[in-house]
């Protein structure tokens, strides 16, 4: 889906001398889109599999049988948890593992690494919307720098997709917004196909269609008050127009959701009001590690998701943020929040609103929630767009100052600081912790959940293959782990020599070693001899345990 084409932002207006610089950083953003492509596409064998792609695979498979039947096989609308799941990403990644001749699964991880892509772009496309080509160039900066969202990038099947296509609706719904309440047809049309594929992906989607409004009414209540100071009103004629619109883009954004999700067919308004009921309220008894304890997900804080928010984010958003509010205050006095100025504060408050009610709703309803921040990576890219206008405001309004120069120098600190922490850290970005607020990787493992979907399982399954390539052994070593089977023999069987040498078992089939996490404690009360671990900045992630004495030594 392309986007809606640029209009002028005043947030960006510029004297000629500075037009140059603007079209250069547009130049610079589409080459750096281009370099994180690249460095993503050349590392993604380096990630393995999550925990939940096997459920999310076969899934998938039950999806292409259903649609390439045409409805005969039911399977994928099964009344079963994963079935709450819109089918869009799934059924375009199994697509392409179908049509690869190689590992499904890394077919399924390129698919995941090219919607991730489409969130970048979608950061950058908003920032240079509301900020001009800085605006862009920063906020595409702020999100390739947020280690969670990159490290999931390559292998979250759930909420990368989410967080992607929530970007791109929320792109297409912000830059339409410039012509309301005049819509044009084709401006409904990209709104209704980009919000319904994201609620494809996951019902929540379907609050876009509400945020939408909100700004959409917004904007139309802004224009008429820049007509007419007397009466503030639109005009009905308007208004009327603008709400068929809108009943246009939600019929056309439900149908696509529908058309893509088979569990939704038999009841298309109950069964994804049913899935949103259900999400709101899932798995409340999963453990999770909080603040140092053990206990349920429905025991932990209300604040447990903007706890872990500035647990990772990086301290370049705390900067970012003091800026913004700077550029705030000085836009405040000294100029009048009225015409095109207001209508960028505007979207910027609607944009701020949409990252963080959803946050806000989890601690109003105390919603159980596991797995970190996860479940909110779709706020990020838009985070990364508020901190990267903010950025580019900032350097703006205080251009040829000490204050940007001491900015630009923390910011540049910052920058180099969270980089040399995602290279540390590959390729488990997605376990980052901020220094500031949660004291670096070293100390959170302490405290709270690190690899609670085994990302290590690969490295060490690695590990075990070189200690005994060329071994020769009576009967195959027995390997287990505390996730699921499939996750220890994808990384132990990709080779010949791995078939030849290891037998994938459970923890209840004698096995001559485990690899074991730290998520539940399972570290603390496997037995046996230490004798690997898989570590980062300090932190021990992975721990390999001798159950047993292998059949045979390592090869010399």
């Amino acid at each position: 889906m392309s986007f809606p084409s640029p209009s002028p932002s005043p947030l960006s207006a510029a004297p000629a001398r500075a037009r140059t610089a603007v079209r250069g950083a547009r130049v610079l953003t589409g080459v750096l889109l281009a370099a994180l492509a690249g460095l993503m596409l050349a590392t993604v064998r380096d990630y393995g599999m999550t925990g939940d792609e096997g459920v999310q695979h076969r899934y998938a498979r039950r999806l292409l049988r259903y649609y390439a039947t045409l409805g005969a096989d039911r399977s994928a609308a099964a009344d079963e948890d994963v079935s709450m799941y819109g089918g869009f990403f799934e059924t375009v990644a199994e697509a392409a593992a179908a049509l690869s001749p190689g590992d499904p699964y890394l077919a399924r991880h390129v698919v995941n690494v090219l919607f991730s892509l489409a969130a970048f772009a979608a950061a950058a496309r908003m920032g240079a919307h509301l900020a001009g080509g800085t605006g862009g160039l920063f906020a595409l900066l702020a999100l390739a720098l947020t280690p969670p969202f990159y490290g999931h990038a390559f292998n979250n099947p759930k909420d990368i997709p989410f967080a992607a296509t929530f970007a791109v609706a929320v792109c297409v719904v912000l830059v339409v917004s410039d012509r309301s309440p005049q819509l044009r047809s084709r401006d409904g049309l990209g709104a209704g196909m980009a919000i319904g594929l994201t609620a494809a992906v996951r019902v929540a989607g379907i609050a876009l269609f509400a945020f939408a409004l909100v700004l959409w009414v917004a904007v139309a209540l802004a224009k008429a008050r820049g007509r007419n100071k007397s009466d503030a009103r639109p005009r009905g004629r308007e208004l009327a127009r603008l709400g068929a619109a809108w009943l246009g883009v939600v019929a056309l954004g439900w149908a696509v959701m529908i058309a893509l999700w088979p569990w939704a067919q038999a009841a298309p308004v109950r069964n994804p009001l049913r899935a949103l009921r259900a999400f709101s309220r899932f798995w409340e008894t999963m453990v999770v590690f909080y603040d140092g304890r053990y206990l349920p997900n429905g025991e932990v804080s209300r604040l447990y998701v903007p706890t872990w928010l500035a647990l990772t984010l990086p301290e370049l958003y705390l900067a970012a943020a003091l800026m913004g509010l700077a550029v705030l205050a000085a836009v405040i006095r000294h100029r009048p929040l009225a015409g095109a100025t207001g209508l960028r504060l505007l979207q910027c408050a609607w944009l701020a609103a949409v990252a963080i009610l959803p946050v806000g709703w989890t601690v109003l309803r105390h919603t159980p929630l596991y797995d970190g921040v996860r479940h909110f990576l779709f706020a990020m890219p838009l985070l990364a767009v508020l901190a990267g206008i903010s950025i580019a405001a900032f350097f703006r309004r205080f251009r040829r100052t000490r204050a940007a120069t001491a900015a630009g120098a923390v910011l540049v600190g910052l920058a180099l600081l969270t980089a040399s922490d995602m290279v540390a850290l590959h390729p488990y970005e997605a376990l980052y912790f901020n220094r500031l607020v949660a004291g670096g990787l070293s100390r959170a493992v302490e405290r709270y959940d690190t690899d609670y979907w085994c990302l290590t399982y690969k490295e060490g399954a690695e590990w075990l293959l070189r200690r005994y390539a060329g071994a020769r052994c009576r009967e195959k070593i027995r390997v287990a782990g505390n996730s699921i089977l499939l996750q220890v023999a994808y990384s132990l069987r990709a080779t010949d020599e791995g078939r030849r040498l290891f037998a994938p078992v459970g923890l209840a089939d004698a096995p001559h070693f485990a690899l074991v996490t730290t998520r539940f404690g399972d570290h603390q009360r496997t037995p046996g001899r230490l004798v690997h671990t898989v570590d980062r900045q300090g932190a021990r992630l992975l721990y390999v345990f001798e159950l047993e004495a292998p059949p045979c030594e390592p090869a010399p």
